[in-house]
């Protein structure tokens, strides 16, 4: 199922709030599971909904370097997505680091830190698996 994603700032704190959590070099990961009943504006959240939010931090990048890092976590979820369990609100934060990571430290580390979530279906036995020593 397509994410939707997470707009009123309400919604961001909740998340920080009441999620459990976990920390990498460049990311910060997020994840509140919603309890059964959940409404917004007086309408009821489908539970099979997956809703997330991206941020990135202000002090360093600028405005284009925050877009960038949210386009380059953007992506790197896109290809998690199937194997996300329904019913999460997650929030994905890129550290204040002094330049931006390539796509393959991003995409390995949030692919690392959801399944230390345990938000992450596991993958078939037949897929290939991504070498652990990583050069990021």
């Amino acid at each position: 199922m397509k994410a939707e994603p997470l707009r009123f700032n309400y919604e961001f704190s909740r998340v920080y709030r009441r999620a459990s959590f976990a920390t990498g070099r460049y990311l910060t990961v997020h994840v509140f599971k919603r309890p059964k009943g959940l409404k917004h504006n007086n309408t009821r959240i489908p539970e099979d909904l997956i809703r997330v939010g991206f941020c990135a931090a202000k002090n360093k990048f600028g405005a284009v370097g925050r877009n960038r890092a949210r386009r380059l976590m953007r992506e790197a979820y896109r290809h998690l997505e199937p194997r996300i369990r329904e019913g999460n609100d997650i929030v994905i934060t890129m550290k204040n680091v002094d330049e931006l990571p390539s796509y393959e430290c991003v995409s390995h580390e949030m692919e690392v830190l959801m399944s230390r979530l345990k938000v992450l279906v596991p993958e078939l036995p037949d897929d290939t698996q991504k070498s652990a020593d990583q050069t990021c």
